[in-house]
């Protein structure tokens, strides 16, 4: 809002020169001044959004102007995501579920899984029961306390569940961006 004293200081200018403002009505000796019109330039929306200052979240994480999930940094933070990982989550999150923590995709995979959540955990490979995890990865990470597939709709559990998914593949793999094909 930096523009809003250059606003205020040109009303007030514009003022002055008709004589509304700190000025006198002209005496009849006196000439008046002539009428000028000031334009005043007023950003529009795009130019304000670009130079908008970084918010803070609780946990003191910097959201820049350009984050289109910011509002889940906070709530990722307190699932275990470390500030350094938070663009490309912001990242992840946009492109998986468009920030929305209701998302069920349940037609684009070809083989009948689905997809929950803010990061579009896959049930099939992760919250299903398999021939290596008998109720499931994620119902047997200890931390995790996931108990059903549906509680993925939980956006602090499914931050805490991409964590884990993250931290597993990079151990395994050496990226922890795998699971989502990054």
């Amino acid at each position: 809002m930096e523009w809003v004293p250059r606003l205020l200081a040109g009303v007030a200018t514009t003022l002055a020169v008709i004589g509304f403002w700190g000025g006198s009505e002209p005496t009849p000796t006196q000439t008046p001044a002539p009428t000028t019109t000031t334009l005043i330039s007023v950003p529009d929306a795009s130019e304000s959004l670009l130079k908008a200052t970084p918010t803070t979240t609780a946990n003191d994480a910097v959201i820049p102007p350009t984050a289109r999930c910011g509002q889940w940094w906070g709530l990722a933070i307190e699932a275990g995501w470390t500030e350094d990982l938070l663009e490309t989550l912001d990242y992840v999150m946009w492109r998986e579920s468009r920030c929305d923590p209701t998302q069920h995709n349940t037609t684009l995979n070809k083989d009948g899984s689905t997809d929950l959540g803010l990061t579009q955990i896959n049930d099939r490979s992760w919250c299903l029961p398999t021939r290596w995890y008998r109720s499931g990865y994620l119902q047997q990470v200890a931390t995790l306390r996931i108990v059903e597939c549906n509680e993925l709709f939980d956006p602090y559990l499914n931050l805490k569940a991409a964590k884990a998914l993250y931290d597993y593949s990079q151990e395994a793999n050496g990226n922890g961006w795998q699971p989502w094909q990054l």
